[in-house]
């Protein structure tokens, strides 16, 4: 919320569609005393990922939108940067750049990732939407990045808004449906920050993920025949396959690195706690 508030670009809206958490997030969020949160009513039934998402968007009133996950950020120049950009090249469905992965503590991961080969000599340029298509079917990735990463002109919203045939992919399918045959400007300045952690649907996902994008793929070849080809998609099933094992080995790190935390913490307690205990006694019989 912060990140979101704290925009150098002040003129926006945060719209917060809840998915009937269970945690704190409704009490931190209704902490901010801010004219431009609004909090929508509890949906009369309970959203999966894709309805909850297609409520936001509905309930959103600007010229252009951006989804926003609850446990990432956006740098201070993100929304001001992205917007002038679209505002430049008035054609373009969307504008993307990269982003910095963090972890649940604010670690940074990798300080830049993101756009692969549509990135030339670090310039902003458009891209058609069939060239994103292909470049992303090649590299075995969604090389936009997640809805932090995407800032979309409101007008090129597609119908329905989410395939619900896709999980996984439920962004890159989104994405080239905005796009079609339009533009995305790719940026190649790190303007948010996407956070991992073994919690989150992206760890749930990780061994059904290759699956799913290699059938993902195949349905992007069928939309853009001239463009993607059989080897394209070849290529990038392995290269989804060798990617999804790499994040299961990241998920599974952290996972292990988490429990060593809480033990290490555990002990140090434990022995704090037995450390003072004798000299509390030994007060006690001085007296």
């Amino acid at each position: 919320m912060r990140s979101l508030l704290g925009q150098s670009y002040e003129h926006i809206e945060v719209v917060i569609s809840d998915q009937a958490s269970t945690d704190r997030s409704l009490e931190i969020v209704r902490s901010f005393d801010d004219r431009r949160v609004r909090v929508l009513p509890d949906a009369p039934e309970e959203l999966n990922l894709h309805s909850n998402w297609a409520r936001g968007l509905a309930a959103a009133k600007g010229e252009f939108v951006k989804i926003m996950c609850q446990d990432d950020l956006l740098l201070p120049a993100c929304l001001s940067t992205q917007m002038d950009l679209l505002q430049r090249y008035p054609s373009a469905a969307l504008v993307c750049g990269r982003r910095r992965i963090i972890d649940d503590q604010d670690r940074v991961l990798i300080k830049r990732r993101g756009l692969g080969r549509l990135i030339r000599a670090g310039e902003t340029r458009a891209v058609e939407g069939p060239a994103v298509a292909r470049a992303c079917t090649r590299a075995g990735s969604n090389l936009l990045g997640e809805p932090v990463n995407v800032l979309i002109r409101r007008s090129a919203l597609p119908y329905p808004l989410f395939d619900t045939r896709w999980k996984y992919t439920i962004d890159l399918e989104f994405y080239l449906r905005c796009l079609g045959n339009g533009e995305a400007v790719v940026d190649s300045r790190v303007l948010c920050c996407f956070r991992v952690s073994p919690s989150q649907l992206s760890a749930v996902l990780a061994k059904s993920q290759a699956r799913e994008l290699r059938e993902f793929l195949s349905d992007v070849a069928l939309r853009y025949p001239d463009q993607v080809s059989a080897t394209d998609v070849f290529l990038g099933s392995a290269r989804a396959q060798l990617l999804s094992q790499a994040r299961q080995i990241l998920y599974r790190e952290m996972r292990v690195l988490a429990v060593v935390k809480r033990e290490f913490h555990s002990h140090h307690n434990s022995v704090t706690q037995n450390a003072e205990a004798p000299a509390i006694q030994v007060k006690s019989t001085e007296f």
